[in-house]
């Protein structure tokens, strides 16, 4: 399967797997240049279809949508393929990335079988979810108790694990409070958008504007497409699609050293985004989504940030260049509020445009608006 190169070749292991790394990067080089190009494309037909044939927009909206879906499942599926095949070929693909490889199936395939049967078996949700609920529950205690571990946790691990435990119970009781209640939108739209909005942010994040040394990074508004669906169809929902998101993050670039690290960059980190949609709706911005995305976006970052500091100080010490692993940590992953920054910015100009944003809210309208189809 991973014989990409003569048998009797020349290059090293090393070389080979170099290669490929090469071949990745000028993959996401090209994807970086092709997304410029599709999205002034689609910008521009966008604003002349608007302005000259309104009457079309949606249907051009649609159009829009689906060969950026294309785009983004496409790239998805081709740097997917070679970066697990690097992995395989570095010798990396081991016991620790067959548990988290399980770990993710059970999350994704959890989400959908109970979104599924929200929408067409209400009545049998509750025990499924709740079953599922525990499964994961389990899965986790084990990849606790039985993980590999391959660094140790710098100072106290009690406070290690109590500042995961109050982050997780914030993002959970943000998510509840704030969560968006009067959308009219069925379970089978949320998880087809979810869906969509996973594959294009997971494509996005190939696409490097700078790429840092250790794995530091800036995406083009990578984080976005999720925060946009929090916003509309409500935190709860952005919470969970974050997750999944993350689960499939950490199959892109494994980075797994201690069970709690993992956790913490990839779920919850990435869950964190999901706070996104918190503000809509807030009576003090009186209306106003581009504030309410713009604040959303801030705060989504922010807490993904705070999640990525937490692993940083207390696993990844040893890689400080600094005195203080605490200002190293906090240094390092400012790559991500840059991030959130230019999600801010994007989702300022997409909600910039009022045709923008009445599609928006026609994904999941509002009850009390009749007169609007689902």
């Amino acid at each position: 399967m991973y014989h990409w190169f003569p048998e009797h070749t020349n290059l090293t292991p090393d070389q080979q797997t170099d290669a490929l790394k090469a071949v990745i990067a000028g993959i996401g080089d090209f994807a970086l240049w092709a997304s410029i190009a599709l999205a002034v494309i689609l910008i521009a037909t966008g604003i002349i279809v608007n302005f000259k044939f309104r009457d079309k927009f949606a249907g051009f909206l649609k159009i829009a949508i689906a060969l950026t879906v294309g785009f983004a499942v496409s790239l998805v599926g081709v740097l997917l393929y070679f970066q697990i095949t690097r992995l395989s070929m570095k010798g990396e693909i081991g016991l620790n990335f067959w548990l988290w490889v399980g770990f993710a199936s059970l999350v994704v395939i959890a989400v959908t079988v109970c979104a599924l049967l929200k929408a067409f078996n209400n009545k049998h949700f509750k025990y499924f979810a709740i079953g599922f609920a525990t499964a994961v529950l389990a899965y986790v205690i084990v990849l606790l108790c039985l993980f590999p571990t391959d660094l140790e946790v710098q100072g106290s691990k009690a406070l290690y694990i109590a500042l995961a435990i109050l982050l997780i119970g914030a993002i959970i009781v943000l998510a509840i409070i704030f969560d968006r209640k009067n959308g009219s939108a069925n379970n089978t739209r949320a998880l087809t958008y979810a869906g969509i909005c996973i594959a294009i942010s997971y494509a996005l994040s190939y696409i490097k504007i700078f790429d840092g040394p250790q794995g530091s990074s800036i995406t083009l508004a990578s984080m976005l497409p999720i925060m946009i669906y929090s916003y509309i169809f409500g935190a709860k929902k952005g919470v969970l699609a974050g997750a999944v998101y993350g689960v499939l993050q950490c199959l892109q670039d494994p980075q797994i050293y201690e069970p709690l690290q993992v956790l913490l960059d990839y779920p919850i980190a990435f869950s964190a985004i999901g706070l996104a949609g918190i503000f809509n709706g807030a009576k003090f911005l009186k209306g106003n989504k581009l504030f309410e995305i713009v604040l959303g976006a801030i705060v989504g970052g922010f807490a993904r940030y705070f999640a990525s500091v937490l692993s940083g100080y207390f696993v990844f010490y040893s890689w400080s260049t600094m005195d203080s692993s605490l200002l190293y940590s906090i240094v390092y992953n400012s790559a991500i509020l840059i991030d959130a920054v230019i999600c801010a910015v994007v989702g300022a100009l997409l909600f910039s445009s009022k045709a923008m944003v009445r599609q928006i809210d026609l994904i999941n309208p509002v009850i009390e608006n009749k007169s609007i189809e689902d």
